[in-house]
């Protein structure tokens, strides 16, 4: 059984004509299911698990990387397969790299079923897909396996767990097992000139403490804490995805260097 799960947005009746294509093509391809949309109190976790109990085998997102979130959170380790409709041109980085079209194009790789089973990130008690990223400075004690990085200057911090190409070079698959940290920080060229500084490490476990409050956007989303324990749970999701999907398989990363220091 097909569930399909409506963000609020979708609701704009700039969306109506796009909504009524999609619902017709499931239709015509045998993949129409029940429709639940989110609302502001509602809660969307405890929504979708009740439809997995319920029987529902595939959950759907129609909206963007912030309902696939909702999405990923609410079917944990039920097994249920997940895949998105994407709607917009913002906040569909996830729909890119797994290769989804926008709209009504979507149906059709729902109805193909190419399923992967995807490595999931975890931070604290959510889940993340992408990748996470935030601002840090001295004071911050990020611990990852047997090392400890105490960052000296402002820079950032990136944890990915699925990306395409990226302009500083580190590309991270969803099926090595592994997240890749990424702490980047300014520093001097030749001559002068201003230039990042880039370290990564392949890593499973990431501790990070901080004397303050850590905002920090993961999928989309904002979050807020102090201590972020960061993990990876290898081949846990099972995601629809595309023929043009853009995240790179482990042999198809040639580029990829375990750690490396600009």
């Amino acid at each position: 059984m097909y569930y399909y799960v409506y963000d609020s947005f979708v609701q704009d009746p700039k969306w109506t004509r796009e909504v009524d294509l999609i619902e017709t093509r499931l239709t015509d391809l045998g993949i129409s299911g029940k429709i639940a949309r989110l609302a502001l109190f509602r809660d969307p976790i405890e929504m979708i698990r009740d439809a997995v109990r319920r029987g529902a085998k595939t959950v759907i997102a129609l909206g963007n990387d912030v309902t696939l979130r909702h999405v990923i959170d609410a079917v944990g380790d039920t097994g249920a397969a997940i895949g998105i409709i994407p709607l917009g041109k913002e906040q569909n980085e996830i729909a890119d790299l797994l290769g989804v079209p926008r709209g009504v194009e979507a149906c059709n790789i729902l109805s193909s079923r190419i399923i992967e089973e995807l490595d999931i990130g975890q931070v604290n008690d959510k889940r993340f897909l992408h990748q996470l990223s935030f601002a840090c400075g001295p004071g911050f004690e990020v611990k990852c396996d047997d090392f400890v990085i105490k960052p000296m200057r402002k820079g950032e911090i990136q944890v990915r767990n699925m990306t395409g190409e990226q302009e500083d070079g580190y590309v991270a698959s969803p099926v090595d097992g592994l997240l890749d940290l990424i702490i980047q920080q300014p520093g001097k060229g030749i001559f002068g000139s201003r230039k990042v500084h880039t370290s990564a490490f392949p890593v499973d476990e990431i501790i990070i403490t901080s004397p303050d409050s850590v905002t920090l956007i993961a999928d989309g989303e904002t979050l807020t804490a102090t201590e972020l324990r960061i993990s990876v749970i290898p081949k846990h999701l099972q995601v629809i995805t595309g023929k043009n999907r853009q995240f790179i398989r482990p042999l198809e990363n040639s580029s990829r260097i375990d750690s490396k220091l600009n």
